[in-house]
């Protein structure tokens, strides 16, 4: 399979940027409730763009860091995974602006590459919830989203740039952007963004460098808001990200000379969007919503241990939705569709392989207000899949998800709720590296989750609780069986849990303890990744996250975040127990006064050094397949100046 992989959007930002030096009609609006209180139906994670400034994130470890509910495993960047509820991201709905991530290329390796210097917010929610998820969401959803150039104007402002650089110092590793932003005319505004890194391997908290986990990446954004009327608005946006080094045939185990050597990678997403919204103020039934996108993914590993791997996946996909609010109900009821293409050659497992398929959706999800302490949310949505295997086989599943809960609003000040959610999952392309020799089990059939959820929320003008519990099944959870050397249905998956978070924000103390439980399961055995669980989750210990943060001045904060994983004695047969670990990151942030626009960050991750494997990591089967550590202590300082 031959391609070339186009670098015209560093070309494109720069001609932006030059034209620049600063945004839209109004922030993009996300699916928006008519209730008020504490909780937001099926929104169990809202993470900001301050959060991932305060701690110098720079990879999906970092950006789900105070979350005790998502784990990140994979060790170096090229092989992290996300585990919502013990569930690995590949029973997950993932978009990022609407564009479905979608495509797995090798269960060694991370599927989802994200630069979080772009990222203006992330939701996650856990488990099968509402219609709007998205297709295949049993395991739940996570919603990614980019900076607007609005969300960078200062007020007045009409032009406008941001400059950052960085460095770390377990990798030596040095990392740049560059950000301009601004309104062309009174209907234009645009947002152009370039972002590169360059790190070395890192050290774990032994002091042992971990091979090959080195990376050097370059990832641009640009952005174009078009105020077509003072209801009508079109943005169009390209994200390009190239991820390229020299790493371990299997990146998430450690290095040894019979299965896993080094072999030079590369890692590219390329995503166009174009959405239109459409809002007339008189019409409360009309607020239309469309989004289109084409999403197209790449790894290579060339040369490899076996030959040449060389994959693509492309996915063009859609979804047409309205709002209407009427009264004390808000309905939202849509369409969508994608189409996905993979490619993948190998001359040692197969010639040139392709496999298509597509999913069409209809939805639709009303929130009713029935009194005034009372919501009343259901919904509905129908999935049709078909795919057609390179073997020439085909497989067509459909089915339909509702869902329905409750909210009751004691007082401004208290929530509580209940709620249960099925979605279903059909038939889709399988993993990229396995094209030619993976088929599905001629009997397949499609995975239907089932989740049951309770919980309260609590808040005043200084303290705040959350907390919830959940009972999920999978029946016919479909994964790759080594016996058969085919995707099948392994059996059913239970998962049962709680979480528990509660904080303090006070003039300049905020405080918080997050706690999180689950215990999936598979035919009643722990799941795991390395032995049961590839491809659909690991269980993972207990765990517990503290944060403490003081204003010590006007311009100056410090903080701390704490981790605490408990060991996890209870694994599937022929695993190991995964031990314990306590984790302490500190930072400090200073807005001097005298220099608006600059901000200045100190972080140190793992403070003390400690020598620890994630839980959601492959963990140590034998001397060939053992997971990575992850990094030791490592120093981060960041300069921005925005002007």
């Amino acid at each position: 399979m031959k391609r070339n992989v186009s670098n015209q959007y560093s070309v494109v930002a720069l001609a932006v940027a030059g034209a620049l030096s600063g945004a839209a009609w109004a922030d993009e609006a996300q699916e928006t409730m008519v209730v008020t209180g504490q909780s937001i139906p099926g929104v169990d994670v809202v993470i900001d763009n301050e959060a991932l400034e305060r701690i110098n994130a720079n990879e999906l470890r970092d950006v789900f860091r105070s979350e005790p509910e998502v784990r990140i495993g994979g060790g170096v960047g090229a092989a992290q995974k996300i585990y919502v509820r013990g569930m690995e991201d590949t029973k997950l709905n993932i978009t990022v602006d609407g564009a479905s991530q979608a495509g797995n290329f090798y269960h060694h390796q991370g599927r989802i590459a994200i630069e979080p210097e772009l990222l203006k917010q992330v939701t996650v929610a856990a488990g099968a919830g509402r219609a709007t998820n998205g297709p295949g969401a049993i395991g739940g959803a996570i919603q990614f989203e980019t900076k607007n150039p609005e969300d960078l104007l200062e007020s007045g402002q009409r032009f406008g740039s941001l400059v950052k650089a960085g460095y770390f110092s377990n990798a030596d590793a040095v990392k740049g952007s560059v950000t301009s932003y601004g309104r062309l005319n009174d209907q234009l505004s645009a947002l152009a963004s370039i972002v590169y890194s360059d790190f070395d391997d890192y050290q774990d908290g032994n002091g042992e460098t971990q091979a090959h986990t080195e990376s050097e990446s370059l990832i641009g954004l640009v952005k174009l808001v078009a105020d077509l009327s003072d209801d009508q608005q079109l943005s169009l946006s390209y994200e390009s990200l190239k991820d390229e080094g020299v790493r371990l045939h299997r990146p998430e185990w450690q290095p040894n000379d019979i299965r896993n050597i080094p072999v030079p990678q590369e890692m590219t997403r390329a995503t166009f969007i174009a959405r239109y919204r459409f809002v007339p103020a008189s019409n409360p039934w009309l607020d239309f919503d469309a989004t289109v996108y084409n999403n197209k993914a790449t790894l290579d590993h060339t040369p490899g241990p076996y030959g040449d791997y060389t994959t693509e996946f492309d996915s063009v996909g859609g979804d047409l939705r309205n709002t209407s609010r009427v009264g004390n109900v808000e309905w939202v009821y849509g369409f969508e569709f994608r189409r996905d293409k993979a490619e993948g050659e190998s001359p040692d497992y197969s010639e040139y392989n392709q496999e298509k398929g597509h999913v069409y959706s209809a939805y639709t999800q009303a929130d009713w207000r029935v009194a005034p302490a009372w919501l009343l949310s259901a919904g509905l949505r129908y999935d049709d899949y078909h795919l057609e295997e390179f073997n020439d086989n085909e497989f067509d599943h459909d089915g339909f998800s509702p869902n329905i809960s409750v909210h009751h609003y004691f007082n401004d000040n208290l929530t509580a709720y209940a709620g249960w959610a099925r979605a279903i999952r059909g038939a889709e392309i399988g993993e990229l590296f396995r094209l030619g020799y993976a088929p599905s089990a001629e009997g397949r059939k499609k995975e239907r989750a089932d989740n049951v959820e309770i919980g309260i929320d609590w808040s005043n003008d200084s303290y705040w609780l959350n907390a919830s519990a959940f009972k999920s099944e999978i029946k016919d959870v479909a994964m790759y069986l080594w016996e058969t050397r085919e995707v099948d249905n392994a059996g059913d998956l239970d998962n049962q849990g709680f979480s528990l978070k509660a904080g303090y924000q006070g003039y300049a103390w905020r405080a918080s303890l997050g706690y999180s439980y689950s215990r999936p399961e598979l035919n009643g055995e722990p799941l795991s990744g390395e032995i049961n669980g590839g491809g659909v989750g690991t269980a993972v210990g207990n765990t517990w996250i503290t944060e403490l943060s003081y204003q010590l001045h006007r311009d100056i904060e410090v903080g701390y975040i704490g981790t605490y994983v408990e060991r996890l004695t209870k694994v599937a047969e022929g695993s190991s127990e995964k031990p314990g670990y306590a984790l302490h990151d500190i930072y400090a942030r200073w807005l001097p006064l005298q220099a608006p626009g600059l901000v200045m960050t100190l972080s140190v991750n793992n403070l003390f050094d400690k020598a620890y494997r994630d839980h959601a990591s492959y963990g140590d089967i034998n001397e060939l397949a053992r997971g990575t550590l992850e990094p030791g202590r490592d120093i981060r300082l960041s300069a921005s100046y925005a002007f």
